[in-house]
């Protein structure tokens, strides 16, 4: 009897070593181990929970290591310099957003969201607050509905180009962040990533999954639980949710937070200079659907040159702004102008009229004292991401001349000249 015990034990060993779960060697790296933690487990799940406007029936399996993209070489890169955590929240805004924005807040983190268009719709409020504060958006299309976003390319464009209506009319920003809902594992064929590549979108998938959504109402306790027993690396894309039934992920925040910084992670936004964690391609799709056309193509690229194409003019007009009996000089190309909007270095502006900046690194704050008032800018809001801050800090002329309570009265342009007068408004 005891003989077969052992040698059943030592199946079940061989068995799951075969499948991947036992360890993994130094050859291969962290990056590979934690590769084999991240899935659809909470996507698949929430299918069947989710609301109705939310239900499909495209569930699969869980994504293994050898489903995704190898980052290991990039990663171990990034691991040498500093670990980075990406916390990504799904299916937003909603009111459990504002929670998630507090406790952000309040420990100094900054997030990307992935925003459904229907919510953003829903909640304006909330969507212009993550901006904000400094976070970054990103597009999960407009109602989630796999069934409609996987059944041809133009019906998942049609989403993803509403969705991105709705985020500009809403926040003022285009985002070429994008994250399919469900992932793209078994959802992606090539031609639904060439297309969105040739229209400049950049898709995001994550490499752990907190498995906030494997079910309605999983408690905070296993969120963090699967967190902390998921594989770590050096780029780690945390997958969570904050629409309205997500209270425990709210809960959970905190400690997955906490769990980071003890680990050594500095905390940053996707941006489109990140480059994302995708999934491999299925061997076989969950839908049966034609291939993507060229003219459903051509449409969303037409769509985001349309949309896109408003670049920085090139100025010949050197720049003087009057205040008082100062003057301002900028050479043409010390400041840029688009679309009638005029934007200047931030320094060379403040020191201008006599104020002064300063540069919180740790927090990626600038602040400028100028005619009394003080004025911040967070990383984001200037160019920046997570907390760092750009070499060269940016900002609107009319609108900071408006927070540092400036008014303009006269502007002349000439041949090579441009010229603003501003003085002290009664704002």
């Amino acid at each position: 009897m005891r003989l077969l015990v052992r040698t059943g034990l030592c199946l079940v060993v061989l068995w799951f070593g075969l499948l991947g779960a036992g360890p993994v060697t130094e050859e291969r790296g962290e990056a590979a181990s934690e590769l084999a933690q991240a899935g659809l487990a909470s996507e698949m799940a929430a299918a069947a929970t989710r609301p109705a406007a939310y239900q499909e029936e495209g569930a699969g399996s869980l994504i293994r290591a050898d489903q995704l993209v190898d980052y290991s070489a990039e990663e171990a890169k990034t691991a040498a310099v500093k670990p980075t955590v990406y916390l990504t929240f799904d299916d937003g805004p909603s009111g459990k957003t504002k929670d998630v924005l507090a406790i952000l807040k309040r420990e100094g983190v900054k997030a990307t969201f992935f925003m459904l268009g229907k919510e953003v719709k829903q909640y304006p409020d909330i969507a212009r607050q993550v901006v904000k504060e400094g976070h970054a958006i990103g597009n999960h299309t407009y109602d989630h509905v796999y069934k409609e976003l996987y059944s041809s390319f133009s019906a998942f464009a049609k989403q993803v180009m509403d969705t991105d209506d709705e985020i500009y009319k809403v926040t003022g920003v285009r985002t070429n962040l994008l994250r399919a809902p469900g992932g793209t594992f078994g959802n992606f064929d090539q031609g639904y990533y060439d297309a969105l590549a040739k229209a400049g979108y950049i898709v995001n998938d994550w490499n752990v999954d907190s498995g906030d959504s494997a079910r309605v109402g999983v408690p905070a306790k296993e969120i963090v639980s699967t967190v902390k027993g998921s594989r770590l690396s050096g780029k780690v894309v945390v997958l969570m949710h904050d629409s309205s039934i997500h209270g425990e992920s709210v809960k959970a925040l905190p400690e997955v937070i906490g769990y980071f910084k003890n680990k050594g992670y500095q905390f940053a936004v996707l941006t489109e200079q990140v480059k994302p964690i995708q999934f491999r391609l299925a061997p076989t799709l969950k839908w049966k659907r034609p291939k993507v056309t060229a003219q459903e193509t051509q449409t969303l690229v037409q769509y985001t040159a349309r949309t896109r194409t408003n670049l920085p003019e090139l100025n010949t007009h050197s720049l003087i702004i009057h205040a008082g009996g100062d003057e301002i000089p900028f050479a043409p190309q010390d400041y840029k102008t688009l679309s009638g909007t005029i934007d200047v270095p931030l320094r060379q502006l403040a020191i201008g009229l006599h104020g002064i900046i300063r540069l919180d690194m740790a927090n990626g704050v600038v602040e400028a004292m100028v005619n009394n008032q003080s004025v911040s800018w967070t990383a984001a809001e200037v160019g920046g991401s997570g907390t760092s801050l750009p070499s060269r800090i940016i900002v609107h002329l009319r609108e900071t001349l408006q927070r540092f309570h400036f008014g303009i009265s006269r502007i002349t342009v000439t041949e090579g000249k441009r010229e603003i007068w501003i003085g002290p408004s009664s704002l």
